[in-house]
């Protein structure tokens, strides 16, 4: 059988792909992999800020049952009124209150607004409805920066797991600090407001680059 006289049934119909066949399906393959995996990726990351969200409700909720069930008492980082220095777990004296675990608090590392800690009541907060509780949290590379939309978290966890808590303006030691709030979700935080509601904003929108005092600083119960 000469090479022009080849059948669907013949051996000769049997070849190979050719290199540059190959070079084309890789290619393909690879674009394809381009348009599906960061579609895949974002879709992810959308269903894990809707999840943090959800958590920072449940904590709003557990803020509120605490003080309710506390004589109207916020939920203290420390006890100096009962000489007690050291820090206290909050989020252990809010799960009485909450329906969430540790491991869940661990890996959005939540923080607690230290100045709102330190006061001593629920009817001290003037408007809990723009007063910023709780939030996305964790230790930032560059508290230099100025627009909190551009601090860098540092990807290792926390010491304190347990107390972590985020640093405003208010606060004496806020330049030093490298404990604040940072966007984790797709250049958005998930932010818990004194009236319990939750909401995913970019750390902007709280305030931080403003002083105490001005109505556009969440983060400030004044």
């Amino acid at each position: 059988m000469s090479p022009n006289q080849c059948t669907p049934w013949s051996r000769c119909a049997l070849r190979g792909f050719t290199l540059l066949e190959l070079l084309v399906i890789i290619l393909l393959i690879g674009l394809i992999a381009g348009l599906v995996l960061p579609s895949l990726a974002k879709t992810r990351q959308k269903a894990v800020a809707q999840e943090s969200l959800n958590y920072g409700r449940s904590i709003g909720e557990a803020f509120h049952k605490y003080a309710k069930d506390n004589g109207g008492s916020l939920v203290p980082v420390s006890l100096p009124q009962l000489g007690l220095r050291e820090k206290v777990d909050w989020t252990e004296l809010l799960g009485e209150y909450g329906d969430y675990s540790h491991t869940h608090q661990v890996r959005f590392g939540i923080g607690y607004n230290h100045q709102l800690s330190q006061l001593r009541s629920m009817d001290s907060i003037r408007n809990p409805t723009m007063t910023v509780a709780f939030g996305d949290a964790g230790e930032i590379e560059n508290p230099g920066e100025a627009n909190p939309d551009k601090w860098r978290e540092v990807l290792r966890k926390p010491k304190n797991k347990k107390t972590l808590v985020f640093e405003t303006p208010g606060d004496k030691n806020w330049k030093a600090s490298s404990n604040r709030m940072v966007n984790r979700h797709l250049g958005r935080a998930s932010v818990v407001f004194a009236d319990g509601h939750a909401v995913l904003v970019p750390v902007s929108a709280v305030g931080f680059q403003y002083e105490t005092g001005h109505s556009r600083a969440l983060w400030d119960n004044k």
